[in-house]
């Protein structure tokens, strides 16, 4: 079994039991864990099983590390404090959560039955990158072509 195939494996099983609990489209949480993550080999992944590049905020364990941002069309590399997670799926449980509570994420709460919409609704508050929606629609078919 290659790397991508053991992670997109761990992802599902992640996903699926996440979904259960939030209702959020679990093909979707894995493209997106996928995209953030390069297929598991981040470092921010391995050090810290963060997928979704969430950030660490108040007293929650974190690791600091340098990533890029993108701010009035310009991409910046700056150092953040990352969110540190025990398991992958803690870490899908926490990604759920977030979109479930984050008034931000009310509209894609809205259209988790029609998984393009909701990415493009989630995508516009989760990432700075302006084409974050149409790489997560990439991956998103990649991830549904690989399972068949």
């Amino acid at each position: 079994m290659t790397a991508r195939e053991e992670f997109l494996q761990k992802a599902w099983a992640a996903a699926e039991a996440s979904s259960k609990e939030s209702g959020m489209p679990a093909a979707v949480t894995v493209a997106q864990a996928a995209l953030e993550s390069r297929w598991g080999e981040s470092g921010l992944s391995r050090e810290a099983q963060n997928y979704f590049g969430i950030k660490a905020h108040g007293n929650e364990a974190r690791t600091v590390m340098k990533t890029e941002e993108c701010e009035g069309g310009q991409k910046q590399r700056i150092q953040a404090g990352f969110e540190k997670f025990a398991t992958m799926e803690e870490c899908f449980r926490r990604r759920d959560a977030i979109l479930r509570h984050g008034a931000v994420y009310a509209e894609a709460r809205q259209c988790v039955a029609d998984e393009e919409r909701f990415v493009r609704a989630m995508a516009r508050h989760w990432a700075t990158d302006p084409e974050y929606a149409e790489k997560l629609l990439a991956v998103l078919r990649e991830v549904k072509g690989a399972r068949g």
